[in-house]
């Protein structure tokens, strides 16, 4: 087990812990009255862990609601960087802002207090002390999570594992114990500008290189999971006549490249989300680490190779089995270490059966 491995493993146990005392120093006795869908017009998602993936994939759930309460008002407590994926959604009513930490889902929670909530939903595996205190203070009149039995601030709860479920699942579970009936539409959604076509088109058009169009999203959420500079300059002296957009944040690219000059036949796209999501819209293949750009690419059916830390095929246990990309168009490599050590051979090799 490497120390990554533990420290997790010891953080989880010790927010566990945590989130079960906080439990019952915050209890509630259930609600007298039971839960009947026709009485909710106000629900409340807590989606403020500021993952951009998490909240891209959350579409389905969000769509789900709208379906089974169609004139409800759906709003989202949500971080300041994922906003930015759940402000575009159509099934979103009003977006609230709070960190992860108290004092903030405090100040959130007094703030919507007076909105008296019929619904509130928070899928994440276990609640913190902070997600338990933001609860109490809102008081909504249902309360919804899994494996909530011994949190009494719940007063709807139903068992599942989800440590073997596709978030999917997760999602439909929700959806059907609160009373949605017939086919459950699972593909993600996102909704790109008319001006982020606009600067991905004009940026497109000064290209000087024919050839396919390559475009790697080299960096992911942490630095362990990241391709290396090497691996990327590899593959384009492997695919020579093809043009190669190297896309992410100036800063982070500029630090990544560490000094080194781009090759031939290759550029950055600084841009921001939307523009570079029209921009793999457009490319012959897309190469990523990153599980934002899986869920990304899996919503707008973008040709992708995606390299994911793994060693078994499905079905086994694990976060790479509850985010598996689930459109044909996404290609998962495994691989038993970190991604900066896949040989570039096989990088190549996943990247030509995607381009042939």
């Amino acid at each position: 087990m490497t120390f990554r491995e533990w420290n997790n493993r010891k953080n989880n146990w010790l927010r566990a812990q945590k989130g079960e005392w906080a439990a019952k120093l915050l209890s509630r006795a259930p609600m007298s009255d039971a839960y009947n869908p026709q009485k909710v017009q106000k629900i409340l998602l807590l989606r403020n862990d500021n993952k951009l993936g998490d909240a891209l994939v959350s579409s389905v759930l969000l769509r789900g609601l709208k379906a089974l309460f169609p004139t409800a008002d759906i709003d989202v407590v949500a971080g300041k960087s994922n906003a930015t994926i759940l402000r575009n959604n159509p099934a979103v009513s009003t977006l609230y802002f709070a960190t992860e930490g108290l004092a903030s889902l405090i100040s959130c929670g007094l703030k919507l207090r007076g909105k008296q909530y019929d619904l509130y939903l928070d899928l994440d595996e276990k609640p913190t002390f902070a997600s338990l205190a933001f609860l109490k203070v809102l008081q909504p009149r249902w309360s919804f999570g899994f494996n909530r039995q011994q949190y009494p601030l719940y007063n709807l709860t139903t068992t599942m594992d989800l440590s073997v479920c596709h978030i999917t699942a997760r999602y439909e579970a929700c959806l059907r114990f609160l009373g949605y009936q017939g086919k459950l539409d699972t593909s993600y959604e996102i909704k790109l500008s008319e001006s982020a076509k606009v600067a991905a088109g004009q940026f497109l058009s000064t290209l000087q290189w024919g050839g396919r169009l390559i475009v790697v999203n080299p960096l992911a959420a942490s630095r362990h999971r990241s391709f290396s500079a090497e691996q990327i300059f590899g593959l384009a002296t492997v695919f020579p006549n093809d043009t190669f957009v190297l896309l992410g944040q100036e800063s982070k690219l500029r630090k990544w490249l560490n000094g080194r000059a781009l090759l031939p036949r290759m550029v950055t796209f600084t841009s921001g989300i939307f523009e570079s999501a029209v921009l793999a819209q457009q490319a012959n293949v897309l190469l990523t680490p990153d599980t934002f750009w899986v869920h990304l690419a899996c919503a707008l059916h973008i040709s992708t190779v995606a390299v994911y830390q793994g060693k078994e095929e499905f079905p086994y246990k694990g976060n790479i089995a509850v985010w598996r990309p689930l459109d044909p168009a996404v290609k998962m490599l495994l691989w038993p270490g970190e991604q900066k050590d896949v040989p570039v051979y096989m990088l190549a090799q996943a990247l030509q059966e995607k381009l042939n």
